[in-house]
């Protein structure tokens, strides 16, 4: 077995609407959304020949690297080499790919779907500018689905992934989704490789049938992907067991529980310990809490046990399902403890385990419960026990939180069974153990929200499977790794996973999927799902109706694309430089030369126009000489405090590297601030109140600008890029980045852009407006992740007499907002940024754009 150490990324999903769209969601997945993989294509070149490959363009030939792969060596042009049959519809390609070189920036190697012809296919592309790109190719004209950050390196070897169902795309790399579209212009089409300018060595391609993981051998059936949809906020879902807790198996078909069976409600402890030994189904609610008097009380089979409001549950002792142990047992017993469900309840002090599972005892499902602390487990299932789903809880402080497998000398019951699902649980604090798996195969733990757990998150040990999907870790510094202790490694499959604060994970071996429906919701939207959903008081009684919050969620309609991958949203402002100002070699300002302080206009104007380096402070309110006053190159202007002013602008004209910060205008003659013919300049945390013309204006063939964190407010003309419609010159250049600005009823302009292209403009919050941004004459604008209300056309493609540009919107919230427009494709940028969820974005942004909001 091979172990890998990776840093696993995340991407944020697709924004559907919701209600109506959710039942028909949930009902296809009921309706035989399981599928099985066949094997159509694969080549490891092993045979020393490339029988069944066309190759065009480029060098091809089967050669040695370790062992046999199939290398193309031209790094002069394109390069593709074709396989498998035209009539292949929904299938995934996989195959491991290795650059050996790049001839110049932006070039790349890719996998092929769907193949037409030489030029027209769909294909995922790994490109030195460290991106992944998924992308259609038609008549030799591409246009992106969908991009992503990805680190890549010559001589690294990757597992590059497309899935192409009905008019799903989905891109993966070493295992982890990061690019995902749907365009339906091609349905069927053979498969390939490609090179662009680039050279590379092709191994282990393998295609198989429903796009679904590929897997040599499939011995067990897949679920059919499914389209994220996350659930809203407040709803914990219906109350029916999903994971394996619904799998058909052992005589039991899915977990009932006490259904069917009289309702009787319980107060005391020696009501509660008859009722839950009791034969029969039945459903027994728990009103209050009781102190139980023991550490472990029984519960048969068919039975519900579920809380009233949310402060009922058990103080003192825990509940036990199962036989008594008998080591001598290793296969299930008919009479097997099953069909077990415990929800909504509250467990605190417990003298040795909250709830143990154990001796084959199956169909459990342990759902919206919360636990504190107590002797022993959370949640403990061992003993040959499966087919027990644990969902929605709330694990509050617990040292030995999920024990899954007794210990390592228990195989014989415990081999091929604990087949348990985690999802949607918050584990708040826990120590360890989230859980710890012994033997498990198929274990399957995916969209839980961790915080701060100490020791560890999951382990996989002693040859265990375990999938780690669509999960949030923050402050975890170690999610998840194999081995623990003196037990021996498993196997760890992570996949979509969100980090915030955390290490890196441990991962290993394959894991076969698990055999139901389910689905993944976005993994960093994952956080507020939990905290909205798990725990007490979330849901009401088995049977009977949900009563979930009212929270309304925030009107979004659909994406016009689909979304990009990004890091993890940061849990704070972020006050260091990002975005288009950091290439180019950066900006720096005045780093390096001399510090002075400026008390009046004048003094201000003579340091703006030395041509030294210089940072500038800027104390109290100042009168400058000029209406636009010059700023040459390597300057940092800096407020000091929250009450550094100026009344007219700052023209930063011919100039480079300059940087300016936390300053006030107010009552501007021309432009508060404007740039031309200038590279590398940063715009931050200034406050833009009220003047005659833009707050902020780029033009004439500026470039490499980030204009971030500023309020502008009692104003209409905020931020153009681009001159004038005649200004062509711009073409090629404007490439600017505006992030986490507050747009505070200012009527247009935010941006309105001309011919800049690619344009980034994420994360701002927008009160009031005509219009958001405007993408005209060509441009190229990308815009994600922004929080719009009251805006009348948020995004706008064309304005006035200005011919249309192309705009890419994602990832956005519209409150009592029109509908967006959008057109076109537009490239990715080349640097990391993290994002912050679009519905947190009014709060984050208020909180912190502006002047007076650091302290530079």
């Amino acid at each position: 077995m091979e172990t890998t150490e990776t840093r696993r990324r995340h991407r944020r999903g697709l924004l559907i609407a919701l209600g109506a769209a959710v039942t028909a969601v949930a009902l296809a997945l009921g309706m035989g959304a399981t599928a099985y993989a066949a094997t159509l294509f694969s080549d490891d070149f092993e045979d020393g020949n490339a029988t069944g490959w066309t190759a065009s363009g480029g060098s091809w030939s089967v050669a040695t690297d370790g062992s046999r792969v199939y290398r193309q060596s031209g790094t002069s042009s394109d390069a593709r080499s074709i396989a498998g049959t035209t009539s292949w519809s929904n299938y995934s390609v996989q195959a491991t790919v290795k650059p050996t070189a790049f001839n110049g920036s932006n070039r790349f190697v890719a996998l092929l779907a769907r193949v037409q012809s030489s030029t027209s296919y769909y294909y995922l592309a790994l490109r030195s500018n460290n991106t992944v790109e998924l992308k259609r190719l038609a008549g030799g004209s591409s246009t992106t689905l969908d991009t992503a950050s990805v680190s890549v390196s010559v001589g690294t070897t990757y597992t590059l992934r497309l899935d192409v169902n009905g008019s799903s795309l989905r891109g993966y790399v070493n295992d982890t989704l990061l690019a995902e579209g749907t365009d339906s212009q091609y349905a069927t089409g053979r498969i390939g490789v490609a090179t662009f300018n680039a050279s590379a060595n092709f191994d282990n391609v393998l295609v198989s049938s429903g796009g679904a993981d590929p897997t040599p051998t499939p011995t067990n059936p897949t679920p059919t992907p499914t389209t994220p949809t996350p659930t809203p906020p407040g709803n914990p879902g219906g109350n029916v067991a999903d994971g394996w807790a619904s799998v058909n198996a052992w005589g039991q078909n899915g977990t009932t529980g006490g259904a069917g069976g009289p309702t009787v409600t319980v107060t005391s402890a020696s009501q509660f310990i008859t009722e839950a030994a009791s034969a029969g189904p039945k459903i027994i609610q728990v009103n209050g809490m009781i102190a139980l008097p023991g550490p472990m009380h029984e519960v048969s089979s068919d039975k519900t046990i579920v809380g009233v409001g949310a402060n009922s549950g058990f103080t003192g002792g825990g509940l036990n399902i199962g036989l008594p142990i008998d080591n001598a047992i290793t296969a299930p017993p008919a009479n097997a403890v099953h069909n077990v469900i415990l929800r909504n309840l509250n467990f605190r002090d417990w003298a040795d385990d909250a709830v143990n599972v154990q001796m084959f005892s199956h169909h459990i499902w342990v759902d919206h419960n919360t636990w504190t602390t107590g002797a022993d487990g959370g949640v403990d299932v061992k003993r040959g026990s499966s087919y027990v789903t644990i969902s929605y809880n709330h694990a509050d402080g617990t040292d030995k939180n999920m024990l899954l497998g007794h210990d390592d000398g228990n195989a014989a019951q415990d081999v091929g069974r604990l087949k348990v699902s985690y999802h949607h649980n918050f584990f708040d604090n826990t120590n360890q153990r989230n859980p710890r798996v012994r033997f498990g195969d198929q274990v399957h733990v995916y969209s839980n929200y961790y915080l701060n757990t100490g020791n560890y998150g999951v382990a996989a040990t002693e040859d265990s499977g375990v999938i780690v999907e669509g999960n949030y870790f923050e402050g975890v510094d170690d999610p998840y790794h194999l081995g623990e202790a003196s037990s021996g490694d498993g196997r760890l499959v992570a996949r979509n996973n969100c980090f915030v604060g955390s290490g890196t994970g441990q991962t290993g071996g394959s894991v076969t999927d698990p055999p139901y429906p389910y689905t993944i919701g976005t993994a960093c939207d994952t956080k507020a799902t939990v905290l909205a959903q798990a725990g007490v008081g979330k849901v009401g009684a088995p049977g009977g109706p949900t009563n979930p919050p009212t929270t309304p969620p925030a009107t979004t309609p659909p994406p016009t694309t689909p979304p990009a991958t990004t890091p993890p949203p940061t849990s704070g402002p972020q006050t260091g430089l990002i975005g288009w100002a950091t290439q180019n070699g950066g900006t720096t300002g005045g780093a390096g030369g001399q510090t002075v302080t400026v008390t009046d206009g004048q003094a201000l104007a003579d340091a703006l126009e030395s041509s030294s380096p210089l940072t500038i402070r800027v104390q109290g309110s100042l009168s400058l000489p000029d209406t636009m006053n010059d700023v040459r190159s390597n300057k940092t202007v800096l407020g000091v405090g929250s009450n550094a002013t100026l009344d007219n602008g700052l023209n930063v004209s011919s100039a480079t590297n300059v940087i300016i910060r936390n300053l006030t205008f107010r009552g501007w003659d021309d432009d508060a601030i404007n740039v031309q013919g200038s590279r590398n300049v940063w715009i931050d945390h200034n406050t833009f109140d009220g003047g005659y013309d833009g707050a902020v204006d780029v033009k004439r063939e500026s470039d490499f600008v980030t204009v971030s964190w500023n309020r502008v407010t009692n104003h209409t003309k905020s931020m153009l890029l681009g001159h004038d419609d005649g200004h062509t010159a711009d073409i090629g250049h404007l490439r600017v980045t505006y992030h986490h600005n507050w747009f505070d009823g200012s009527r247009e302009r935010h941006p309105r852009v001309r011919f800049g292209d690619p344009v980034h403009v994420f994360n701002n919050y927008y009160f009031g407006a005509d219009y958001g941004v405007a993408s005209t004459m060509g441009a190229g604008v990308l815009v994600e992740g922004n929080y719009f209300e009251n805006v009348t056309r948020p995004t706008a493609v064309g304005y006035a007499e200005s011919d249309p540009g192309d705009l890419v919107q994602r990832n956005n919230v519209f409150v009592n907002s029109g509908a967006p427009e959008s057109a076109g494709d537009v490239a990715a940028v080349p640097y990391s940024y993290a994002m912050d969820a679009a519905n947190s974005v009014k709060s984050i942004v208020t909180a912190g754009a502006g002047a007076g909001r650091i302290n530079p």
